[in-house]
């Protein structure tokens, strides 16, 4: 099994947490960045499904998409649903984190005007963080309090514990308590815990405004 992404948390960081939970062996295979050093990536982009990383080679077959090597991941390992409706309410657990990471990305690296890069990130900081927040939080109370989902460790809660620990200003996690607890709960796995500590370092030169840049 071989995960290709840069050297960087950002998109490819979900599946590894999953390979960690899971105690999965694989190559994890980094380019550098591509504003250090585009070559690699330019070389290997035509050769990619859709032309984008991270990519995950099993047994000779290749696949793209994030959450599409994310969520393969979980039910590979048994983090996935074990139903069609626990699958369903991960996957929205999971999609409204993707957007509000793309609104997050939009807002502190990809808009390069000052002045509306300023808006977004009034906008993500005042609206799009606290309203998702509400929400899971909302749904984790009304699924017992202590998983997102079926009452054990899914994919949900460790996409959940990154959008949170890639936050750049994590003071907005504090005040809903149920999110706070299982953070701190995903976090204190030992599987999630030993990756966390000795996990390659980004090397993203934007990393403090936002470690999970591109």
């Amino acid at each position: 099994m071989k995960l290709t992404y840069f050297a960087l948390r950002a998109r490819a960081e979900p599946s590894r947490l999953i390979l960690a939970q899971a105690g999965v062996s694989y190559e994890d295979n980094r380019l550098p960045a591509p504003w250090d050093d585009a070559a690699p990536w330019t070389a290997l982009k035509p050769n990619t499904p859709f032309s984008g990383l991270p990519t995950l080679c099993v047994d000779g077959q290749e696949f793209s998409q994030s959450m599409t090597i994310a969520r393969y991941l979980a039910n590979a390992h048994g983090l996935g649903g074990k139903t069609a409706v626990e699958s369903a309410q991960m996957d929205e657990v999971v999609d409204a984190i993707s957007e509000a990471t793309e609104k997050q990305y939009n807002a502190y690296l990809f808009e390069k005007n000052e002045g509306r890069k300023a808006e977004l990130q009034a906008a993500f900081k005042e609206t799009v963080l606290p309203t998702i927040l509400k929400n899971i939080e909302k749904l984790l109370v009304s699924r017992g309090g202590d998983y997102l989902v079926g009452g054990s460790l899914s994919w949900a809660d460790i996409m959940l514990y990154n959008f949170c620990s890639e936050l750049p200003d994590k003071t907005a996690v504090e005040s809903f308590t149920k999110i706070s607890a299982l953070v701190a709960k995903v976090g204190e796995l030992p599987n999630i815990k030993k990756w966390v500590e000795s996990r390659p370092a980004s090397i993203d030169r934007k990393s403090t405004r936002l470690n999970s840049s591109h």
